[in-house]
């Protein structure tokens, strides 16, 4: 089940992802008082990835982001502005990430996973 997808920014893939609050509200639980929650996806070769939900403190908006872990994600599948990121819950709760990009077929944009 498709948690989420954002096509990237040029801030997704150099400093930081922003992510739907929505979502953080209601599938991730911070502790009293914690800005900040590290949790794993698996991307589609299995590996784990660890990455940061971190929230700002001020203004009751939580305007959450991922840090830690997520630009090390980037360079990796060397995604790119434009790219699109797909959070998925499978089996339950396990967190799956895929990433595709647009290609030209028959004259025609289509997304396509990236294998990488």
């Amino acid at each position: 089940m498709e948690l989420c997808s954002k096509i990237l920014t040029d801030t997704d893939v150099k400093v930081r992802l922003s992510f739907p609050t929505a979502i953080m509200r209601e599938h991730f639980r911070l502790k009293e008082g914690s800005q900040s929650l590290d949790f794993q996806v698996r991307d589609n070769t299995s590996k784990i990835w660890t990455f940061r939900l971190y929230t700002r403190k001020k203004d009751g908006h939580p305007k959450p982001v991922l840090t830690k872990g997520w630009l090390d994600f980037v360079r990796c599948k060397k995604l790119k502005l434009g790219d699109k990121v797909i959070f998925l819950v499978q089996d339950g709760d396990q967190l799956e990430i895929r990433v595709q990009r647009t290609i030209k077929l028959l004259g025609q944009e289509h997304w396509a996973d990236l294998q990488t």
